[in-house]
């Protein structure tokens, strides 16, 4: 009894948080409705509220690459499995969460530089600048970290490396590489989820 009681909590608390975000289609495609079930989907299979920063969520098949503000929004122009879908949407809000922290990011990438004299600029190996590059070793870091609570080290580990083959892909070697200490500076300077 006591475990159906459960059961029956556990899915109307999803139902409602599920209720409270706004996912709006750029388009109204047939690809940006495949995107929204998979966002559905994700959100009803795994308890992502330790990670969830902000409830509006654009889909928008134009858009090549997910960004996080001002509005969360995911691309929709190629289908990525639930794993890789899991991992944007999980950057994406993670962002939203170091937005959030100005002086605890300028203290990390501070102690990153200390760690990291010299960092790649621009795709495919870092980011747009290199303030940018500092903070996604934050993010990408957290992200390994989310998806490794939520799935698996295995699996985790698996998606980061995968998205380093096409993307970011100094800062997701050395997030799989450096994992403790980028870990360690993010705890250090309250940057840590």
């Amino acid at each position: 009894m006591k475990y159906i009681v459960l059961t029956l909590l556990m899915f109307c608390y999803q139902s409602h948080a599920k209720e409270d975000i706004s996912i709006s289609l750029a388009n109204k495609s047939s690809a940006e409705e495949a995107k929204k079930a998979q966002v559905l989907r994700l959100i009803e299979q795994y308890d992502l509220e330790k990670w969830w920063f902000t409830e509006k969520i654009v889909i928008d098949e134009a858009t090549r690459s997910p960004f996080s503000h001002p509005v969360l929004t995911l691309g929709a122009s190629r289908p990525n499995s639930d794993l890789s879908g899991l991992s944007q949407l999980l950057h994406e809000q993670i962002h939203w969460y170091e937005d959030s922290r100005k002086e605890q990011v300028k203290n990390t990438i501070s102690a990153l530089k200390e760690l990291y004299p010299r960092v790649p600029v621009g795709y495919p190996e870092g980011a747009r600048s290199e303030s940018s590059t500092y903070i996604h070793l934050a993010v990408c870091l957290m992200e390994f970290d989310a998806l490794t609570a939520i799935v698996g080290q295995e699996k985790a580990r698996d998606v980061v490396a995968n998205n380093g083959k096409y993307f970011y892909k100094w800062i997701y070697k050395a997030v799989l590489k450096d994992d403790n200490k980028i870990r360690d500076i993010l705890k250090n300077n309250d940057l840590y989820i």
